[in-house]
Parts: structure tokens; sequence; C-alpha cells
């Protein structure tokens, strides 16, 4: 007891000066400055199965995915049991041109399209089923 008592005595001084000392006050660190660009919030495409394609999408994909300027993406649309998938259409004022298929022929049921990244910024991908079935996704395109 006798070791008790000086020790808590010292706790209780240490306590006491606390709760009366003036609080300090800590300068806010300044906002940092970096040049360096924000990471995007676009997805990388997944891997494309044609020659000369930066990827490819189908109607399993969603969201926002980023193309580099003059890439191409390549999409197939699969019929399923709503029906056979309206052509592609890509709204965004000219970023994304179609580009022409070539000598691809889809398989029956397939609805292919491809469009390279012709100028910087987003276009929206969409096409529907006649049962009322809808696909949409993003693209940003980045040169």
């Amino acid at each position: 007891m006798n070791r008790t008592l000086p020790v808590l005595a010292l706790v209780t001084a240490a306590l006491l000066s606390a709760c009366s000392a003036k609080p300090s006050t800590v300068a806010a660190a300044p906002a940092p400055t970096s040049s360096a660009p924000t990471p995007s919030a676009c997805a990388k495409l997944p891997g494309g199965v044609l020659p000369h394609s930066a990827g490819q999408l189908t109607q399993a994909h969603r969201g926002v995915y980023c193309l580099p300027r003059g890439q191409r993406v390549d999409v197939f649309l699969t019929a399923g049991k709503s029906g056979r998938w309206q052509p592609v259409h890509a709204d965004g004022n000219g970023v994304l041109a179609p580009a022409n298929t070539g000598v691809v022929t889809a398989p029956v049921g397939v609805t292919p399209a491809m469009f390279v990244g012709a100028t910087d910024g987003t276009a929206v991908l969409t096409s529907g089923t006649p049962s009322g079935g809808r696909w949409r996704v993003t693209i940003e395109v980045e040169g």
C-alpha cells in the first residue's frame, strides 16, 4: 500500500495538469497540390478476339469502359429468350465512329457492331430486344 499511494498521487497530478492545460493548436496540413492525373473511373475493356481490337463487349457487360483514341471496340450481342438484339446505336456526338466490319460474318443470332474512338469524350452504346431487354455501356475515349 505504501508504493501505491505515491503512484496514485503522481497519476492524479498528471491528469489534473493535463485537464487544466490550454489546448494546443495544430496547424492544418496544406492540401496536396499534386499535378498527377486523377484515376479514371472507366474500366479496362475485356480482351478482344478479333485482330486489331482493343476489346470486346457482350450483352453481359455493363458500366463504363476506357477506349484509347484510334482503337476499336467490338460488340457481339447474342440473342436469347428475349429475341434478337437491335443494331447497336452509339450516342456521343461523334466520339465513336462506326468501323467497317470487313469480312466478318456474324453467326446466326448475334448482332455485331464495331466502333473506333474518333475523338476524346464520352459515348453511350445501346441496344434493345423486341421483348424489352435493354443493353447499355458507356465508353470513355482518351488519347
